[in-house]
């Protein structure tokens, strides 16, 4: 993600959240129902008009958005991508999870250089990587009703704003930990997910980028809606739309996008 973060917001919640990497109906390729472990293979891409995340707009434009993930039981594997169409903006991320019931750990590896110079994928040196380590718990229950915490643990999440005033903690992570609230209904085959996320400490990762706002902060209001509209009898096609408002930069953003799977 960018450490100088961009006003706007939304979450990307048929790709992630608040991320497409968690959406296994979208992208499910095949299943082996006879395999008692419950392995399968899944993958797709989304084409969408914008890539928001946790509040922050991280591409302003159309980008593509490919997926793929294994996994056997409770335990999954997988890897996501970002890239918009001016080439100006690529993020690489890894991941693997495991569900118990109603609850999900995950652990990622974002991955977003910026520009020509930027640390090479290989890198992972705390005061130089474009890495950054995240652990999450997500918990989804039979209502409607969803919650998830997120802990930016090691890399690329630094106290930047102490720059120029205290370059030794500047240099330390900043624990960036984001937590969302969401609750989904369906009306007339559409469903909403409607969310509140909040930011517990300082980090240039999440608000209006500067990472000086103390203290519980709200980041992300908004809504979700999305749809399969069925094309044929066996091909469906999922669409969606987001409509949002970042409180703490006071501003809004909108986006729409669609998920092809294989």
């Amino acid at each position: 993600m960018k450490k100088t973060i961009l006003t706007f917001f939304c979450v990307l919640a048929l790709a992630a959240g608040a991320s497409a990497q968690d959406d296994d109906d979208l992208g499910l390729a095949f299943e082996n129902e006879d395999d008692e472990s419950g392995a399968y293979i899944s993958g797709g891409f989304d084409l969408t008009s914008a890539y928001a995340w946790r509040g922050n707009l991280l591409v302003k434009g159309a980008n593509f958005q490919p997926y793929i993930e294994f996994g056997a039981g409770p335990f999954a594997i997988g890897a996501w991508d970002c890239t918009d169409f001016h080439g100006d903006f690529k993020e690489f991320d890894l991941y693997t999870s495991i569900t118990a019931g109603q609850v999900t750990f995950t652990f990622t590896d974002y991955y977003s250089p910026e520009g020509p110079d930027a640390p090479k994928y290989g890198n992972y040196k705390n005061d130089e990587t474009a890495h950054t380590f995240e652990f999450s718990v997500d918990w989804e229950s039979e209502f409607g009703l969803d919650a998830s915490m997120n802990v930016l643990l090691y890399g690329a999440d630094k106290k930047y704003w102490l720059e120029g005033i205290d370059d030794d903690k500047a240099s330390k992570n900043a624990y960036g930990t984001y937590f969302e609230l969401g609750y989904t209904a369906t009306v007339k085959d559409v469903d909403f997910r409607t969310f509140v996320g909040s930011v517990f400490n300082q980090s240039t990762w999440y608000g209006d980028g500067t990472g000086t706002h103390k203290g519980v902060n709200v980041v992300n209001l908004g809504v979700l809606a999305s749809k399969e509209i069925k094309i044929t009898d066996k091909f469906s096609l999922p669409v969606y739309a987001c409509f949002g408002y970042n409180p703490q930069a006071n501003d809004v953003a909108a986006f729409a996008g669609f998920t092809l799977s294989f």
